[in-house]
């Protein structure tokens, strides 16, 4: 009995901190407009009402809200908290998955409990759900834990997350090369059951209103229409005011090139290409370690941020999970990537009122930004020239065949021996 109580003791846990995180949202944000009605209709058992609506999202976070939702019994707010638990309890089921891998590698209660933590308690997972968006937080989740499951080998479980993120929210897309390289094998069968499984369960949606469907998905990739100051094209944006109806405020709002609105998510996508295969070019390899895929994920997810004109704190829950992550696979210690990453996003949200104004704040991501960009990208860059250096200096030992009166070393990229004598 100690031993089970032992065992399902950090899963109570999780359990009771995501809970505690998902009804303490005092607010719905935009999920009135979003995923509400979807996850209403299904809730109350109308499939009907829950294919003709059109989310800007996958079914994956709806269908996984909806038993939920339906246990609440007050208002809309009660409803949206109820929906959320689910969203929060896979980060924090991610976050004791990555503590085990931790302890596997040697890390000890205290770094295993900061990770499980951070996952979960962050300044972005309560952004995210006091705008509106438990669904971030869910395919962040299952993002990272497809690359961590296909670091361990396990195919099939990173085809089924994978799959699930892919069907949750359209910029998964910036997960599946990071996931096929750090799998050991099977990768193409891998991202042919990861596809496959996102295409069926996105199809009964297109089926029902095609229209809407390829109308929503539209206006997600090519429609974007103004600039927040958590952007790299911020500067490049156009001041307009205008005055609010029946508020008598006005509205500043920076709306992107026709240009930039038009090519930034295309670009996103091809960034999720590039990347990864200049870095398989660059290492003449395609796998990638355990850690190393998750840096790239955290890579990926953070360019995904600075070109998204749309981008918000809650954006960067891919990041940080994935810096969490990176720390699981790659670090004996504290999570000290993601517990930075956590204070930097708790600063910037500070600073992001309006006394500082928004072109000093953007000037001030994008510094931030850009550092943590440049630092990763080195980071990829001398483990893999320590890879390369030690396979270039690795010597293969022979026992010399003289009468056993030596051994003879022999460089991988020399075929001549050398003869050493041996020691009396």
């Amino acid at each position: 009995m100690p031993g089970t109580v032992k065992r399902c003791l950090p899963f109570a846990l999780a359990a009771a901190l995501s809970a505690w995180i998902a009804f303490a949202t005092a607010t719905v944000g935009d999920y009135p407009a979003d995923a509400g009605p979807a996850v209403h209709a299904l809730a109350r058992g109308d499939v009907a009402a829950f294919l003709s609506h059109q989310p800007d999202m996958g079914p994956v976070s709806v269908v996984l809200r909806a038993p939920f939702a339906a246990l609440a019994g007050g208002g809309r707010l009660d409803v949206y908290r109820w929906g959320s638990l689910p969203c929060v309890l896979a980060a924090a089921l991610l976050g004791l998955y990555l503590a085990a891998l931790a302890r596997r590698r040697g890390a000890g209660p205290i770094a295993q409990a900061a990770l499980a933590a951070v996952c979960v308690v962050n300044p972005v997972t309560f952004n995210a759900l006091r705008l509106g968006h438990p669904e971030e937080i869910l395919t962040a989740a299952l993002a990272v834990g497809a690359v961590a499951v296909a670091a361990e080998g396990h195919g099939r479980r990173a085809a089924l997350l994978l799959g699930l993120a892919l069907a949750c929210k359209q910029w998964a897309a910036i997960a599946i090369l990071p996931t096929l390289m750090a799998l050991p094998a099977r990768r193409l069968a891998v991202g042919m059951a990861a596809a496959g499984l996102a295409a069926v369960l996105v199809l009964p949606g297109v089926l029902a209103d095609p229209h809407g469907f390829f109308d929503s998905q539209r206006n997600l990739a090519v429609d974007t229409v103004y600039a927040g100051p958590w952007s790299a094209w911020y500067p490049l944006a156009e001041a307009s005011t205008r005055p609010v109806a029946g508020l008598g405020t006005v509205s500043h709002t920076h709306y992107a090139p026709d240009l930039v609105a038009r090519l930034s998510h295309p670009l996103i996508v091809l960034a999720a290409v590039a990347v990864p295969l200049a870095l398989a070019l660059r290492r003449r390899r395609f796998g990638l370690s355990g850690g190393d895929a998750m840096a790239l994920l955290a890579l990926l997810a953070l360019v995904r941020c600075m070109l998204d004109p749309v981008d918000n704190l809650y954006y960067h829950a891919p990041l940080l999970l994935a810096l969490a992550g990176w720390d699981a696979m790659a670090s004996r210690g504290l999570p000290i990537r993601a517990l930075s990453a956590a204070a930097v996003a708790e600063l910037l949200t500070h600073w992001a009122e309006p006394s500082l104004g928004t072109a000093q704040f953007n000037a001030l991501y994008l510094a931030v930004a850009a550092s943590a960009g440049i630092a990763i990208c080195v980071a990829l860059a001398a483990r893999g020239e320590a890879r390369a250096s030690a396979a270039a200096g690795k010597l293969a030992f022979r026992r010399g065949a003289g009468g056993g009166q030596g051994y003879r070393l022999r460089r991988l990229s020399d075929k001549r021996p050398i003869t050493i004598p041996r020691s009396h």
